[in-house]
C-alpha cells in the first residue's frame, strides 16, 4: 500500500462508528451514498465479472444507502467499493477527505 493510500484508510478507520457522506464525480456524473461506517478492508485484485470495480479497492463496511432523486435505496450487501487503483490525490482533513483515482473523484465527510 502506497502513502496515499494509507492515509485514505487511516483516516476512514479514524472515523468507525460514524456516518459518512459519499460524493463521487465519474464521467460528468455525481453520486451520493450515506454510510454508517463500521470498518474498512483493502483488498488487492479485486475481480468482478464484469471488469467494472477489477482492480486494488477499499470496502466499507456499514449499512447505507444511495442518495438520488426517487429517494434513498439501501446498498444491498452493507458495502461500498472505492477502487483505488492509480489514486493520484488525496487531501485528508479533519472531517473530510477527498481523492481522486484512475476512475473517479470523492469527497467523503462526516455527517455529525
Amino acid at each position: 500500500m502506497n502513502e496515499k493510500l494509507i492515509s485514505v484508510k487511516t483516516w476512514l478507520e479514524e472515523h468507525r462508528n460514524q456516518t459518512v457522506l459519499i460524493r463521487k464525480e465519474e464521467q460528468d456524473d455525481w453520486d451520493e451514498t450515506r454510510v454508517q461506517l463500521e470498518g474498512v478492508e483493502y483488498i488487492e485484485n479485486v475481480e468482478t465479472i464484469d471488469d467494472y470495480a477489477e482492480g486494488s479497492s477499499l470496502i466499507l463496511h456499514g449499512p447505507g444507502s444511495v442518495i438520488n432523486e426517487q429517494g434513498e435505496i439501501p446498498l444491498p450487501q452493507s458495502t461500498f467499493q472505492i477502487y483505488v487503483d492509480g489514486l493520484s490525490e488525496c487531501r485528508v482533513e479533519e472531517g473530510t477527505l477527498s481523492m481522486k483515482t484512475e476512475r473517479a473523484n470523492y469527497l467523503i465527510s462526516v455527517i455529525p
